[in-house]
């Protein structure tokens, strides 16, 4: 990701520019010293894959935190030298044992109070689910409201599940109910729903399942059912009994991270005051802006905000 990539997560919101500004300020201020004893910035824990070369998990979500000036700490959950697809990478999945002593570590040096949100995306094990839900329950443990952002990484429709099953149904069975936040592509939402997925009904209603097994708010990423207009993506909103839909044209370029890129996008922005539907507006045009820089859009044309779906899904609310 490029400079002027992540100028673009955040261009054009003056008021959020200035929060930017400031929270930089602190951080040149506080971090000098105990941390946990001088500094009032809350950070955001992101417990995903790292890679020392490209963009990708936490390697990209850094980014998109530090264009907002947000305090990141980035808990890696495999360590490889760059994205496994199709190529040869080095490198391993990180002891759940490690993660269970960071999050010790973070307690016994008061840090878990700084914790402003937490979020997760590709676990290497099973066994990191448990110890994400730790450190919320430490974080939440003095009645704060610290939410979570769940990205459920399992596969997508070209490839199918990718994950090993025992990861698949920690994500479903443990870190989705706790989650205040999912956002699941078409192919995940499909899976941990076991609901179709064809049609715009069968994707409200698919999401109002998986809403209904805990998070107030559901994002479906990558989606293209009969519905969809030809070249281009629908991402669907669902926050409450309310739902929109963003519509993209298309673009022809690897996407190896976009996901990473628009979670990280929308609970930045969520974070900062914006109402769901302005976020996942702003976060879907910073990344389809990125993959035009570096891709084809198979039909350019204006990007749509996000608007009220024509067709609901049962129960869902589309008036104005």
């Amino acid at each position: 990701m490029s400079l002027a990539d992540r100028r673009m997560i955040c261009r054009n919101e003056g008021p959020i520019r200035n929060r930017v500004l400031r929270q930089v300020n602190q951080t040149r201020t506080n971090c000098n010293g105990d941390f946990a004893k001088e500094s009032n910035i809350m950070a955001t824990v992101s417990f995903q894959s790292h890679v020392a070369a490209g963009a990708v998990g936490n390697t990209a979500a850094s980014m998109v935190n530090a264009a907002f000036g947000c305090a990141f700490w980035a808990v890696p959950t495999v360590f490889y030298s760059n994205h496994p697809a199709g190529r040869t990478f080095a490198g391993e999945v990180v002891s759940p044992r490690l993660l269970v002593e960071c999050v010790a570590a973070f307690q016994e040096n008061g840090l878990v109070e700084h914790v402003g949100r937490i979020q997760s995306g590709y676990l290497g094990a099973a066994a990191h689910a448990p110890v994400i839900l730790s450190l919320l329950s430490a974080a939440r443990n003095a009645g704060r409201v610290v939410p979570y952002a769940c990205d459920p990484v399992l596969g997508d429709q070209a490839a199918g599940l990718y994950v090993p099953t025992d990861i698949a149904a920690a994500v479903r069975d443990e870190l989705v109910p706790a989650a205040d936040i999912v956002t699941p592509n078409l192919f995940e939402l499909g899976y941990l729903t076991g609901a179709p997925v064809e049609t715009t009904v069968d994707v409200w209603a698919a999401m109002q399942v998986l809403q209904a097994a805990g998070p107030g708010i559901v994002v479906a990423t990558s989606v293209q059912t009969s519905d969809t207009p030809p070249d281009h993506l629908d991402t669907f909103l669902l926050d409450g009994a309310n739902g929109w839909v963003v519509t993209t044209p298309y673009v022809d370029s690897p996407a190896h991270g976009a996901g990473d890129v628009l979670t990280a996008a929308f609970v930045a922005r969520h974070a900062a005051g914006e109402p769901t539907p302005t976020a996942l507006s702003h976060a879907v045009s910073s990344v389809h802006r990125i993959l035009q820089s570096v891709g084809r859009s198979t039909r350019p044309g204006p990007l749509r905000r996000a608007r009220r779906p024509p067709v609901a899904g049962a129960g869902v609310s589309c008036g104005a």
